[in-house]
């Protein structure tokens, strides 16, 4: 069955080669933005609220002339803390220092460790083999 219809779809593939391009030309484009949608949605952090983006771009549109005043309006519809999409990356707005305290205050412990940065590390193994 299933050779069949790929047999069926490579003689339409080769007897149309206009109508097969032009398909083409609509689907692929198409499926990469229903895939990049799902990629977006999945990546959002779980639990904030915030305002839908456009397809691909997100937020980016809404915050390129006047960010501030964009996130003061949210604020009003979304609360102290939301969150945007800035392309394909969700980022957490903390939009009052009161909403900052809380969540920077409450969770000092786990936001103070520094990150291993891959060059020092590096540093580090290769005065080792010096040695």
């Amino acid at each position: 069955m299933i050779d069949g219809i790929l047999s069926t779809i490579k003689e339409q593939a080769f007897e149309h080669t206009l109508r097969t391009f032009s398909l083409l030309l609509i689907l692929v484009p198409l499926l990469y933005v229903v895939a990049n949608e799902y990629v977006r949605n999945t990546a959002r952090v779980k639990g904030f609220s915030g305002p839908p983006g456009l397809p691909l771009i997100g937020n980016i549109r809404d915050i390129k002339y006047n960010a501030a005043e964009q996130y003061r309006l949210w604020a009003a519809t979304y609360g102290d803390v939301y969150q945007i999409q800035l392309g394909n990356i969700p980022v957490i707005v903390v939009n009052s220092a009161a909403a900052a305290k809380q969540i920077f205050g409450n969770n000092s412990q786990a936001l103070s460790s520094s990150p291993a940065f891959y060059t020092f590390h590096k540093v580090g193994v290769l005065l080792k083999i010096v040695r």
